[in-house]
């Protein structure tokens, strides 16, 4: 009687083991609650204090794309269209030279490319309402373009104050991502299936792509994932050509 208890154990406890084996762990829930605490503005994401002052300059930004002409995206379509997508402080803005001003930023969030922690970035300067009213030690959402050698920003292109600018829009950030890939590495670790499960979790990182949400792929995004057992099920663009899911 006692060695067949002892067997109905390891029955019980090898049941639950091959259960967990064959089902890549759901954090979708877990992941949409975290995007959502990480869009809520803090004291350092909603403006820098500027040196010296120990205050917020105000800065009034009245004038609307449409005002200025500009087509009227969406922050996902001016992402599409930007080189790099960040968040940072206007560190040094230099004097205008031939209708062009450089300003440096201090980058903080990464949402595209790969800017320098120091970005220097040239916005046009037309003497009109549209230009950008960039101030030293104000925090803005910057979307840039990169143009024979030259990193250009500009209203139309959807850099604004970052107070005034929708963040949550765009996703996480990168640097809340690969928080997010170390913990799904970790989750694929131990398994029979680990192979595909890390392969699956690769493929999702070269494109940056966070895993499909309980409700499924927002509007304008497809499911992928690998034709392997264990693998994890991301979303990206419809528009993507590098698509696995049959």
């Amino acid at each position: 009687m006692r060695a067949r208890g002892i067997l109905l154990i390891l029955l019980f406890f090898g049941g639950i083991t091959g259960a967990m084996a064959e089902t890549v762990v759901d954090v979708s829930r877990e992941w949409q609650m975290r995007m959502s605490s990480a869009s809520v503005p803090t004291s350092s994401s909603v403006g820098s204090v500027q040196p010296g002052t120990g205050t917020i300059p105000a800065v009034q930004e009245s004038t609307s794309p449409i005002a200025c002409q500009c087509d009227s995206l969406t922050p996902q379509e001016h992402l599409e269209e930007s080189t790099y997508a960040f968040t940072g402080w206007v560190a040094e803005v230099h004097a205008s030279k031939n209708g062009k001003r450089t300003v440096v930023f201090d980058v903080d969030e990464i949402f595209k490319g790969s800017p320098k922690p120091e970005m220097k970035v040239t916005a046009e300067v037309s003497g009109t309402d549209c230009d950008l009213p960039f101030e030293e030690g104000q925090s803005y959402l910057v979307y840039a373009q990169w143009e024979w050698g030259s990193v250009i920003t500009s209203r139309c292109m959807g850099t604004k104050v970052l107070e005034k600018a929708k963040t949550a829009a765009l996703g996480p950030s990168q640097e809340l991502k690969e928080k997010l890939y170390i913990r799904l590495r970790n989750t694929c670790m131990g398994r029979y299936d680990t192979p595909c499960c890390l392969s699956s979790l690769k493929a999702m990182r070269v494109g940056y792509f966070v895993p499909e949400p309980e409700e499924g792929c927002p509007s304008g995004t497809i499911p992928d994932r690998l034709r392997c057992a264990g693998s994890y099920t991301w979303c990206i663009p419809v528009t993507e050509k590098d698509h696995r899911q049959p």
